[in-house]
Parts: C-alpha cells; sequence; structure tokens
C-alpha cells in the first residue's frame, strides 16, 4: 500500500470534494479503490450516521498515512419521511447497544463556489450530542439535561441537486483533541545547538 509521506496531510476543500471526489464516487457506486487506488483508505465507506464517531478512530494508523486528526467518510442518507420525495431532512439519529446520540446542525447550508462563481454544491456543519447513561430509548430523550454536546464536529458536504441527495462526504474531527506541541522538538533543537556553540567558542578561546 502507497503511503503519503509523513508531513503531508490528505485535507481537501470543499471546491475538491464537490468537483472531483463526492462525483467520482456517486459514479462508481462508492467503490473508492477504483479513483484513489492505493491511497482508498484516505475516504471511507460507511453508515456515518449508524454509529457514534469515535467508531471512525478506532485501531488508527499513525498520522504519516495523511489522514491527521480528521477522517473523511463517503456516507448515505435516508430521509426521515420515505413516503414524502420532496422531504429534505435526513435521520441523524444514532442508537445501538452501546447508547446512542445525534447530530444536530450549527448552521444552515452554506454555498460552496468554485472560482467561475458556480455553486457546486452546499455544506453543514454539525454537533454530535450523546445521550447521557445507557439508556437507548432515544425516542424519548427529548430534554436538554438527557444529552450533553461533544468535542465531535462534522462536515457534510452535498451536491446541488433540486432532488433530495442521498450521498454526501462528511469530514469528521474531534475538537478536543489535544495535539504536541509544534515547536516543542525546536525548542530543545534550538537548545542542543546553543550548547554546541558555546562549546566551540569556549574551545577557541582556550586554544
Amino acid at each position: 500500500m502507497s503511503v503519503i509521506p509523513p508531513g503531508m496531510v490528505f485535507d481537501p476543500n470543499g471546491v475538491e470534494i464537490l468537483s472531483l471526489y463526492l462525483p467520482m464516487l456517486i459514479d462508481n457506486g462508492g467503490n473508492v479503490a477504483a479513483g484513489l487506488g492505493e491511497f482508498s483508505y484516505l475516504i471511507k465507506v460507511s453508515n456515518v450516521y449508524s454509529c457514534k464517531p469515535e467508531f471512525f478512530f478506532s485501531n488508527e494508523e499513525p498520522d504519516a498515512l495523511g489522514r491527521g486528526d480528521h477522517r473523511f467518510v463517503f456516507s448515505h442518507r435516508e430521509k426521515i419521511a420515505q413516503k414524502n420525495s420532496n422531504g429534505k431532512r435526513p435521520r441523524r439519529g444514532v442508537h445501538g447497544s452501546e447508547g446512542g446520540g445525534f447530530w444536530k446542525s450549527s448552521t444552515g447550508d452554506k454555498s460552496v463556489v468554485d472560482d467561475h462563481g458556480r455553486v457546486l454544491g452546499f455544506l453543514k456543519v454539525l454537533n454530535f450530542y450523546e445521550y447521557r447513561g445507557n439508556n437507548n430509548n432515544y425516542k424519548k430523550k427529548n430534554r436538554e439535561e438527557e444529552f450533553k454536546k461533544t468535542n465531535w464536529i462534522m462536515y457534510e458536504y452535498r451536491l446541488n441537486r433540486e432532488n433530495f441527495q442521498e450521498w454526501v462526504i462528511c469530514k469528521i474531527k474531534n475538537t478536543g483533541r489535544k495535539r504536541d506541541a509544534p515547536n516543542a522538538t525546536m525548542d530543545n533543537d534550538d537548545g542542543g545547538l546553543v550548547q554546541e556553540i558555546e562549546d566551540l567558542v569556549s574551545s577557541l578561546v582556550e586554544d
């Protein structure tokens, strides 16, 4: 399997997702390998609304594989009202034996426009709310004290089409996840360099 070199991260912007990756995956029926080849691991094909977001970070590979602190998922959406062909609200509730939660939008649809001013699609930002306790009777979880907002955030991209869009690409990340300070190694290296210079100067003075 080909690996993205350390320091490089797969993180396409909205225009790239909506003009290249999402149409490609829809046309290929979700066959990521057909479009990305050996880099197919960079976009997972799964129902992002059927499990908690941490599922996509389990058994994670090192960041050197190019996925950084986020995950991209090609996912299917299901309308809440199947009988209403014009309905645009998808199901975003997550429930299972381990407990559940739901994704709630924190913004409206934001247009993603290319360099020519064409609206390629829309971006919606969502936060994940987790039910308190293990009670999975999510239909009765309607009071604020029964769920809590988590640090998980999702960017949902869909194409600009009149009908309900069943397929989306989602970018998931944990905003509360701490990463190593980028300057820590640099500071240590600088300190060692300064010490080497001081030692060299001292030896020249002694000579």
